[in-house]
Parts: C-alpha cells; structure tokens; sequence
C-alpha cells in the first residue's frame, strides 16, 4: 500500500469518527427539554447525560492514549469505536434517564478510546512535510460535527422524536466502525511484556474526574462551598501525587519528560490558553446576539454558523501552509486574528450593527482554523513517534480540561458581572428591561478583553514555534 494511499484512507476514517463524536457532543444539549418532560425530572438531572459523558471521556483519554502506544493505535481505536456504536444503541433503547446516564458512561469509555488515538493516528499516517495538511483537514471534520449537531438535532426533534437522535447515527457509528477494521493499517506492537502505570493510571483518573466534577458544581454551589472545596482540591492533590508516582514510572501514564522539549511545552501551553477562552464565544455571544440585540433562534443560528463553517475552510490552508513554510508564522497569524477578533467584540454594544458581529466572528473563525493545525503539527513533531499515542491523548484532554476549566469561570464570571451591572444602572435609574438588556453586552465586553490578553499570551508562544517543520 502505497504511503500516499494510505494517509488519505486513515484520514477519511479518523475524521468520520471524529465528527461522530463531536457531533455526538453537539446534538444532545438540545433535546434538554424535551427529555425533561419525558421522564419527568428536573434540568439538573439531565444535564448529567452529557455531564457523565465528558467527565468519563476526559478522565479516561490519558490512559488508553499510553496503552495505545503499547498494543497499537487500530486495536485501541477500533475497540473504541465499537464499543461507542453499541453504547449508542444502548441509549436508543433506554427506558429510564438512569438508563439513559449509564449508556452515556459507556459511550464515554468508548469515546475515550478513540479521540485519544485520532491525532496518533493521522500523524503517523501522513509524511512529516503533509502532517500540517493532514491535521488540517481533520479539523474540517470536527467542525463539521459542531455545525450538523444543532441542526440535526432540531429536524429530528421536529420530525421524530429524542430516540432518533440516537437510532438514526447508528449506521454512521458502524460504518466508521467497519472502516477502521478494513482501512487502518495493522499494528506494530512492541516486544515485550505491557508493563502499564496502573497506579498512575487510577490517580490520574480520579485526579481529572474529581477536579472537572468540582469545577462543574461551582456555579450550583458557589466557589467557597464545602463540595466544590472538597472536590477540586481532593482532585488538585491527586494530580500533585500523580507527578510524584510519574516520575518514578518505568512506564507513566504521562512522560513529563516530553515537557523537556520546548517546542512541546511551549505548544502546550499555547493551546491550553487558546481553548480555555473559547467558552467566551461558544456561551456568551448567543446571550449577547438573542437576549441583547434580540435576534430569533433561526437569525442567532445562522450567525453562529460563520465560526465553524469559517474554520473548516482555513483549517486545511493553514495545515498546507504549515507543511511548506514552518508552523510559527501561520500560528501567529491564527493567534494573533483571534485576539484582533476579542478587541473589536469589546467594542460590542446595543446599536452594533449586524454586518459588523459577521465580520468579527469571520475574522474569529478564520484565526482559529489558522492556528490549530500548525500548533498541533509542532507538539506532534516534537514527539518521538513511538509516544505518538500518548500525545494525541495528552491533546484530547488538554483541550477539554481547558474547556471545562474556561466553561466553569466564563459562566461564573460573567453571570456575577451582569448582576452587578444590571444594579449600577438600576440605582442610576435606568428602567428594569433596559437596565438587563444593557448589562449583557457591559459584562460581556469585560470577558472578551480578558480573552483577548489570554490570546495575547498565546500569541507570544506562537512566536517560539519553529520556523521549520521537523
């Protein structure tokens, strides 16, 4: 098989299974309320069929990154993925949400197991001077999982009911099931017994699981509250112990060691700023565009639709552009959009005109298809390839620790700034709907500038990338 064939059969494997997955993330939330009055429970309640689903996926990525790298990225993913398509026809049957929320924690397992081998397996599948090419286009299909989730969601709402929402992605699931069998080629198993870190592996997922599951119950509970306390510092010690037990691994779960590389760490870094701001836009422009500005549903979905469909385009651009000129000049340039695109959001308010909220959120879009596939070029080229897996994982958890983290605080922030603006201009006598309406785009306007000095870090760790790919 021809190495050019190869890499583009990998490729259309991996990015059907991600989108899957993404589009698996996208397409429940707004089936809330209907499952809701389903099974007769509170919003709370349901919110855990996603909430068991990310925790089970975050926590769990790591180890089965590592255990990839011991028997093979096909094995760990194919399973992955089977295990994803039969907990899907788990969810289409369930009678109860506590049915329902197990079948999630299943899916979850299997969800792990395949996003945390999907980088691995592209990077090995394209040559070094495509990589950035290859990562690209793979960032095509996770945007379009984001895009088709929503909407899919609605039409089967409309026409169906919740179960399609299931039942209707089971021949995707198993077709991507299928072609990894056929597609991915066969493994190269090292020699050798599997020595696996499973103390490492247990702390690691109890550190994750507890941190992320405190940080989630900030806003029910509040910051100074016993449980999020208990929670967030019970799982800060763990992964404080975690780096005690990993650097004396023979075979850790994460090598710290790669943070050696500074390109890595560096990348790293970058990346984890660059997704724990993203929630900024992902949660507070539908706030700021429906409840502000009052556009409807269908208007605000069709605005947001720029972002995602701008990043599918500028995605495999970039990668092409990456491969041919080094990754540091197209990640500066990604980074470095996006906070031009945060500074002209601050100047956000009631009388912004529509054309203007599109040509800021095109400017967002394109500089976040710019800037993900060269910085994920440079940390997967500074990784010996037979680490490849625990990097890929490393990406995957990064990216959602950083999300969830961005999530917690942006809603929390955010929703204590409105309040106290929608007070100030209460006392300066401004009506009650005028005094809300003012106070979205005022505390809005504060999250966006501090994204905008977080891009600006990221920016800087841009500039440290490579010049030239390796």
């Amino acid at each position: 098989m021809k190495p050019l064939s190869y890499s583009w059969k990998a490729l259309l494997t991996v990015s059907l299974g991600a989108a899957m997955t993404t589009l698996d993330a996208s397409i429940i939330t707004i089936a809330f309320p209907e499952l809701t009055r389903v099974f007769h429970t509170d919003l709370t309640t349901i919110m855990w069929i996603t909430v068991a689903y990310i925790l089970v996926s975050s926590s769990l990525m790591l180890l089965f990154g590592k255990l990839s790298d011991f028997v093979g990225r096909k094995k760990i993913y194919t399973v992955g993925f089977g295990i994803f398509t039969l907990a899907m026809v788990a969810c289409s049957l369930a009678q109860s949400v506590e049915q329902l929320i197990v079948s999630r924690v299943i899916q979850g397992v299997g969800a792990a197991m395949a996003i945390g081998c999907s980088t691995a397996i592209v990077t090995e599948a394209f040559p070094g001077n495509r990589m950035g090419k290859g990562l690209g286009l793979l960032g095509v299909a996770v945007s379009a999982g984001f895009i088709i989730g929503p909407v899919a969601g609605g039409f089967l709402l409309e026409y169906l009911d919740w179960r399609a929402i299931f039942y209707t992605r089971i021949p995707l699931s198993l077709l991507a099931f299928i072609l990894a069998i056929i597609l991915l080629k066969k493994d190269t198993i090292q020699s050798g017994k599997i020595k696996l870190d499973l103390l490492g592996a247990v702390t690691s997922f109890a550190g994750l699981f507890c941190f992320l599951f405190g940080m989630g119950q900030i806003k029910a509970y509040g910051l100074k509250s016993a449980v999020v306390i208990t929670l967030t510092g019970t799982g800060l010690l763990m992964l404080c112990l975690l780096l005690l037990i990993e650097r004396r691994a023979k075979n850790p779960i994460i090598d710290f060691g790669l943070f050696k590389n500074r390109d890595f760490t560096y990348a790293m870094a970058g990346f984890f700023l660059f997704f724990l701001t993203m929630p900024v836009y992902i949660v507070l422009i539908p706030f700021y565009i429906m409840d502000a500005i009052k556009l409807s549903a269908a208007d605000a979905g069709l605005l947001l639709s720029v972002i995602p469909v701008t990043t599918m385009i500028a995605s495999p651009i970039s990668g092409a552009l990456s491969d041919r000129f080094g990754p540091r000049w197209p990640s500066t340039l990604g980074a470095g959009a996006v906070a031009v695109a945060f500074f002209c959001m601050f100047r956000f308010n009631l009388q912004t005109e529509i054309w203007m909220i599109v040509l800021v959120l095109t400017l967002l879009g394109i500089g976040s298809g710019v800037f993900q596939p060269p910085n994920n070029s440079t940390i997967m080229n500074a990784v010996d390839p037979k680490y490849h897996g625990s990097a890929s994982a490393m990406l995957a958890t990064n990216r959602q620790v950083a999300m969830s983290i961005g999530l917690t605080l942006t809603g929390l922030i955010f929703s204590t700034r409105q309040i106290a603006y929608y007070n100030l201009f209460r006392q300066e006598g401004v009506a009650a709907n005028i005094a809300f309406n003012q106070a979205i785009p005022a505390a809005f306007g504060e999250m966006v500038l501090l994204s905008f000095f977080l891009t600006l870090i990221v920016l800087g760790f841009s500039l440290l990338s490579p010049k030239k790919g390796s």
